[in-house]
């Protein structure tokens, strides 16, 4: 088993998966899912147009 000791912590952010444990720890049944949808980019050209764009994202999973 390792050991650390530290005179001083400063934690600025726990988010996500993180965790900040303290003692003898064990962690089990931790979970953490993401899902991210995007744009649809960039538009290049001189005369280049976009008009009524839509974008529809259907997805039977969910983020819990």
């Amino acid at each position: 088993m390792t050991l650390l000791k530290y005179s001083s912590l400063k934690i600025n952010k726990i988010a996500a998966s993180s965790g900040f444990f303290i003692g003898t720890n064990i962690q089990k049944g931790r979970v953490n899912s993401t899902i991210q949808n995007e744009g649809f980019g960039h538009i290049n050209g001189k005369k280049a147009k976009v008009r009524g764009n839509v974008g529809i994202v259907e997805s039977e999973k969910t983020n819990d």
